[in-house]
């Protein structure tokens, strides 16, 4: 299960791979599943 410290900075990881492989961030948005963990969605663009 992800803690919201430990989401945040794959999140933020993960991001930062993408934009340099020429992809724009369109929105992030953080939230939580029926199981009351934290999740991330993210839109990207090319």
């Amino acid at each position: 299960m992800w803690s919201t410290s430990s989401l945040t900075a794959e999140v933020e990881k993960a991001l930062n791979e993408t934009t340099g492989n020429g992809y724009e961030i369109v929105s992030v948005a953080f939230g939580i599943n029926i199981w009351w963990m934290p999740t991330a969605f993210s839109t990207v663009c090319k």
